[in-house]
C-alpha cells in the first residue's frame, strides 16, 4: 500500500504554494517522488521537501521541473515570488497568533471558500443543494434568461455610423443623461442585454445632439460618460477594435471638456483597453500618470473615488506586466485615497471603497501567481459589502481562477456556479470562465469532470 501523502499547507507561504502546485502537476503527470527526482536529476529528498514547503526552489531546480513536467514555464515564472515574498509571507504566517486569526476567521466569503486548511489530498464533500441555496436571494432578484445577447451588431452600426437614419424627435439633453445613467446602471448590474436594447439609440440621438446644441460643455460632459459605458460593453463582448474607438471617443471628448475628473474617468477606460489590447505595461504608467494630475485638485469624495479607481485599475495593469513593486505602490496609493472618506454610493460610477480595494488585491494576487494569498485575502470580503453585482461576481470568478491554480477544481467550480447564480449574463461574456471549465474538464478528478462539461454546455446555450 503507498504511504499517505502528508498534508499540504498552500497558504502558509509562497514556498508552501509552490510546493502544493509541484505535488499537484506531478501527481497529474503519473509520477511518484522518486521518478520524478530522477527525471530532474535531484534528490528524492529534495522533491519531498519542495512539496511540504520545507526548501526554497533554486532557478536551475525552477528550469529542469518546468521540463520534466512540460509545466510550460510555470516555476520560473514563480521564482520572483519564492525570492520577493517568501521571508515576509513565512514571518507573517508562521506566527501562531497570526495563522491562528487567519484560519479561524471564516467571515464574508467562508460558504463560497470552504476550510481552506483541508488537505489538497482531500476532495471535500460538497452538498450541491445547501450550497446553491445560499444564492437564492441573488437568483430570485437577478436571475434572467439564458439567450446570448441580441443588440451588438446595432450598437456597432451606430458607433460606426452606418446605422439607418433616425428620423424620430430629437431627445433633450436632459433626456440623454437619464439615459445613459440607467444605461450605466444597468452594466454595472450585469443586465447586458437591457444595456444593448437601450445604447444604440442613446447613442444615435447624441450624434444628432452634436449639430443641434449649443451646449458645448454638456455635450462633452455627456458624450465623454456615454462613451466610457459603450467602450465597456464592446471589452465586455470582447470587441476590442471597437472599445479602442469608444475610449478614445470619451477621453478626446474629456480633454476638450477640461475638467480633471472627467478625464482621469475616461482615462480609466482607456487603461481598461490598453490592459485588454495586450498592452499591460503601458497601460499602468498611463493610470499612474493621469492620476497623479488629480494630486492638485480638492481632496473631495468624488475626486478621491475617481483617482482611487484610476489607480486599481493601473494596479491590476502593471501585475499583468508582471511589475510587482509597481503594482503595489498603485495598490498602496488607492488604499491611502479609500482611508481618506467614508465608504460612498458608487461616486461618478466607480464603486469605489475599501472593499473595493480589496476585490483588486485579489485579482492582482492571482495575476502574480499567488492563489493562497488570494484565496487569503477574499475569506475577509463580506459578500454583502460589495455594492455592485458586477464586483460581486467578478470576485467569484477571481475566487474560482484561485482554486483552478490550487488544483481544487471542484470548489472552483462550485463557486462558478454561485456567480452563474448571481449574473448569469455576466458570466457567459467571460471569456476568462470558458477557459476556467475547460481547465477543470482536463485536469480535475473525474467525478467532477462531467459536472464542468455540463455547465460549460448551459453556458453556450443560445
Amino acid at each position: 500500500m503507498p504511504k499517505p501523502l502528508k498534508t499540504l499547507e498552500p497558504w502558509r507561504s509562497v514556498d508552501h504554494w509552490v510546493g502544493a502546485e509541484l505535488r499537484h502537476r506531478r501527481t497529474a503527470a503519473g509520477l511518484d517522488q522518486p521518478e520524478l527526482a530522477a527525471r530532474a536529476n535531484v534528490s528524492t529528498s529534495l522533491i519531498s521537501k519542495l512539496e511540504l514547503g520545507q526548501r526554497s526552489l533554486q532557478l536551475d531546480i525552477a528550469r529542469k521541473l518546468d521540463e520534466v513536467l512540460h509545466a510550460d514555464g510555470f516555476f520560473v515564472r514563480a521564482m520572483p515570488l519564492v525570492e520577493g515574498q517568501r521571508d515576509k509571507s513565512s514571518s507573517e504566517l508562521d506566527n501562531p497568533l497570526n495563522a491562528g486569526t487567519l484560519l479561524g476567521k471564516h467571515a464574508g466569503l467562508r460558504g463560497m471558500l470552504g476550510q481552506a486548511d483541508q488537505s489538497m489530498t482531500e476532495e471535500p464533500e460538497v452538498n450541491r443543494r445547501e450550497f446553491l441555496a445560499s444564492t437564492g436571494a441573488w437568483a430570485a432578484l437577478l436571475a434572467t434568461g439564458t439567450a446570448r445577447m441580441p443588440g451588438l451588431a446595432n450598437l456597432i452600426a451606430v458607433v460606426l455610423d452606418t446605422a439607418p437614419t433616425y428620423s424620430g424627435d430629437l431627445a433633450s439633453l436632459d433626456a440623454l443623461e437619464g439615459g445613459f445613467a440607467l444605461a450605466k446602471r444597468e452594466y454595472q448590474a450585469c443586465k447586458y442585454r437591457e444595456v444593448l436594447e437601450r445604447l444604440p439609440g442613446l447613442v444615435q440621438q447624441l450624434h444628432l445632439a452634436e449639430g443641434e446644441t449649443t451646449d458645448v460643455d454638456r455635450l462633452a460632459a455627456l458624450r465623454a460618460n456615454a462613451y466610457q459605458v459603450v467602450a465597456g460593453v464592446m471589452l465586455k463582448h470582447s470587441e476590442q477594435t471597437l472599445a479602442t474607438l469608444a475610449a478614445d471617443r470619451s477621453m478626446t471628448s474629456a480633454n476638450l471638456l477640461g475638467d480633471p475628473i472627467a478625464v482621469a474617468s475616461s482615462a480609466r477606460a482607456v487603461t481598461h483597453v490598453l490592459l485588454r489590447t495586450g498592452y499591460a505595461d503601458v497601460a499602468a504608467d498611463f493610470a499612474a500618470k493621469q492620476a497623479s494630475l488629480l494630486e492638485s485638485e480638492p481632496r473631495t469624495p468624488v475626486n478621491l473615488s475617481v483617482q482611487g479607481a484610476l489607480l486599481l485599475r493601473g494596479a491590476v495593469a502593471a501585475a499583468d506586466a508582471g511589475r510587482r513593486a509597481k503594482s503595489s505602490e498603485l495598490l498602496d496609493a488607492a488604499d491611502a485615497a479609500s482611508a481618506q472618506f467614508e465608504n460612498a454610493d458608487n461616486l461618478r460610477g466607480t464603486g469605489f471603497n475599501r472593499v473595493n480595494v480589496s476585490l483588486h488585491r485579489v485579482r492582482i494576487a492571482i495575476a502574480l501567481g499567488d492563489a493562497g494569498r488570494a484565496i487569503e485575502i477574499a475569506r475577509d470580503i463580506d459578500m454583502t459589502s460589495i455594492s455592485l453585482v458586477e464586483r460581486q461576481v467578478s470576485l467569484a470568478i477571481d475566487v474560482a481562477r484561485a482554486f483552478v491554480l490550487w488544483g481544487r477544481y471542484e470548489r472552483a467550480l462550485d463557486t462558478l456556479y454561485f456567480a452563474e447564480a448571481a449574473a448569469p449574463q455576466e458570466v457567459r461574456v467571460r471569456g476568462n470562465v470558458t477557459e476556467l471549465l475547460k481547465t477543470i474538464e482536463g485536469a480535475a478528478p473525474p467525478s467532477v469532470r462531467p459536472h464542468a462539461r455540463e455547465f460549460a454546455k448551459k453556458l453556450a446555450t443560445v
